[in-house]
């Protein structure tokens, strides 16, 4: 049927249209983080407390692949981050992804952009056809839909700017952030996905996202891979 209403209205219709649909697809990791090389007593009681003590975002982009933040399932925190977690500042960390209740695996990575691909067990929920949308304009809207510790934000922002990162050109966006939201797909009004959220700038008070392209990079080259 066609949108009869005044501009505004209409464009407020499809945002929340497609936002119902990418909410779907937007799922919880839960992490386990323990230490590499354990004391026997580290050991006994990793094995007392085994549940997850850290959570990220990721979202369905095929059948059971998962796309979020390398960082948040690599085990390689920063010092802040293993200490918050009740670890020592040297040491290394080994960490379990689970998504729906079932132990997720790393399938393919761009560390470089802060992404990971992930194989999890099969969902009801599958992806509409992903689109990316490739340049973004200053104060275009954004939207964020992030699934921390299994609850359920919607943020919503403007773009700002190239942001240097790694040696290469992330996004950035004024929108705000939260532990849990490392992995959640960055949308704008169409529901093209403009990037992933990567981290946060608290200097600037800006969303660093790594940029869309990459994400469909990641994705065309592990299909590659893929035998038929």
């Amino acid at each position: 049927m066609a949108c009869v209403t005044p501009v505004q209205l209409c464009a407020a219709k499809n945002a929340a249209d497609f936002l119902k649909s990418r909410e779907r697809i937007s799922i919880s990791l839960e992490l386990e983080f323990t230490r590499k090389n354990p004391s026997e007593l580290q050991r006994v009681i990793s094995f007392l407390d085994s549940e997850p003590n850290a959570f990220a975002t990721g979202f369905l982009v095929g059948n059971g692949l998962v796309i979020t933040a390398y960082h948040a399932v690599s085990g390689n925190l920063d010092v802040t981050k293993k200490m918050a977690l009740g670890f020592g500042r040297r040491d290394q960390l080994d960490v379990k992804i689970y998504a729906h209740g079932c132990q997720a695996r790393i399938v393919s990575v761009d560390q470089e952009a802060d992404l990971a691909l992930l194989k999890v067990c099969k969902s009801s929920d599958q992806p509409s056809t992903l689109s990316f949308q490739a340049t973004v304009s200053k104060d275009e809207r954004l939207f964020l839909i992030a699934r921390p510790n299994g609850q359920k934000v919607v943020g919503q922002g403007t773009f700002f700017g190239s942001y240097a990162l790694n040696g290469i050109e992330y996004w950035s966006g004024k929108i705000g952030a939260r532990d849990g939201f490392s992995g959640s797909p960055v949308y704008n009004d169409q529901g093209q996905l403009i990037g992933v959220f990567s981290g946060y700038d608290w200097s600037q008070h800006l969303a660093v996202i790594s940029p869309g392209a990459r994400a469909k990079k990641l994705l065309e080259e592990f299909a590659a891979t893929v035998k038929p």
